[in-house]
């Protein structure tokens, strides 16, 4: 992982593809915007190593890990999962790499995650979360929230900084706080 040096430069066009965002809200915690619509499966697979997602992840996640909104207030994931088919989510990394990566987000990241949010979530993951539902805490459960309507986004209160693209919802955000801080252009 560290050969060649881990900085946003060789991460760059891998976390590309992964599209991911970040924004503040109105209660200064740090989103992390998933969106599995604007995922290039086609060129993931193609142009990167499983090493390369590892590394990008890893890279990815000590930039949430370090962002001083995520640190002192949180964090929240929104994610629109585009009702992806189970054989194409469960194949859309190598196992290897996904365990990796379950390990990394689970065990390790110590940021406080205050909850999760997935839109358009296929059958399986409504089936999938109502049978991990009966094993998990009061309290976790109220934390991982699947929405059926892009209206219910309003609901979820203080996340006006929507990034452009995201979904089904017309979203303004230009520039992630991740990518601005990390990724900014030279003048």
């Amino acid at each position: 992982l560290i050969e060649p040096a881990l900085t946003s430069e060789s991460v760059k066009k891998a976390l590309g593809v992964w599209s991911f965002s970040t924004s503040v809200d109105s209660e200064g915690r740090l989103v992390w915007w998933l969106d599995m619509g604007n995922v290039n499966v086609a060129q993931m697979k193609a142009d990167f190593t499983p090493e390369d997602h590892l590394r990008a992840f890893v890279w990815y996640t000590h930039a949430l890990m370090y962002n001083k909104p995520a640190q002192e207030n949180g964090m929240v994931v929104i994610q629109n999962i585009n009702k992806i088919g189970m054989v194409e989510c469960f194949t859309l990394m190598p196992a290897k790499l996904a365990t990796k990566l379950d390990r990394l987000t689970i065990g390790v990241l110590p940021i406080k995650m205050q909850c999760m949010y997935m839109f358009e979530s296929p059958t399986w993951v409504n089936i999938l979360m109502k049978i991990l539902g009966a094993f998990m805490s009061k309290k976790m459960k109220s934390r991982m929230v699947i929405f059926k309507d892009w209206n219910e986004l309003d609901k979820i209160g203080g996340l006006e900084a929507i990034p452009k693209g995201f979904g089904k919802v017309n979203g303004t955000l230009e520039e992630s706080v991740i990518e601005k801080e990390y990724f900014a252009e030279e003048s």
